[in-house]
């Protein structure tokens, strides 16, 4: 593996761990009056670390699958775009005293609106393809693609319960189904963080076993 593709490697399980930091304590941030403009600047950061991981994977592992690479790195833009545009009702409330209020309530039920779709329904949508994606490339073990794959499914499933109205947003059963997706991401960021993504040979190599014992 090339010097650049460590350090593109490494830096990218770095932002997902900078999404995961800043979407969690943006949350917190959120809960208070006091804590509303700093929770717009922590979804801000979020999006840029969107971004960044969408770009970064897009390079990675476009030799791979050059079009799921771009389905992926495009859901992502898309996904860091609703995050920004949802942080704006929030601004709202900040910029016009009106937490706790009828109207602050209302553009607070904008922003999960946007979280439902953005941090929802898309990054779902994009960790099937780049759980797909992964398992065919063999750049990372196949365990972890695997999991990727089955929590986007699995939160795909429990964001569209919860947009239908069958389950509550954001109750305990949304939250259990993001679990999967939540430890695939963790693990994945370590995975880059500390061995980056398996050289191409070995890839191939493995590629080569499994197609010869299915032939």
């Amino acid at each position: 593996m090339s010097s650049d593709v460590k350090q593109y490697a490494r830096l990218t399980g770095l932002l997902y761990l900078v999404t995961h930091v800043t979407s969690v304590t943006a949350v917190i941030a959120y809960a208070g009056a006091d804590g509303i403009r700093l929770g717009v600047a922590l979804e801000f950061v979020l999006a840029l670390g969107c971004l960044g991981t969408g770009v970064l994977l897009w390079h990675l592992l476009r030799q791979y699958g050059p079009v799921r690479a771009a389905s992926f790195g495009a859901l992502r833009l898309l996904e860091a775009a609703v995050i920004g545009a949802a942080t704006l009702p929030m601004l709202a409330i900040a910029l016009t005293g009106s937490f706790g209020q009828p109207l602050g309530d209302a553009l607070v039920e904008v922003h999960r609106a946007g979280f439902l779709i953005g941090q929802g329904m898309i990054i779902s949508v994009n960790t099937i393809i780049l759980g797909w994606l992964l398992l065919d490339a063999r750049v990372v073990p196949r365990a972890l693609a695997l999991l990727g794959l089955a929590g986007g499914v699995i939160v795909l499933v429990g964001n569209c319960l919860q947009l239908f109205g069958a389950i509550p947003m954001g109750g305990t059963i949304a939250g259990l189904t993001a679990v999967p997706i939540f430890a695939f991401e963790i693990w994945f960021a370590l995975y880059l963080l500390i061995r980056g993504l398996r050289r191409t040979e070995s890839a191939r190599a493995d590629r080569l076993v499994t197609e010869h014992r299915a032939s």
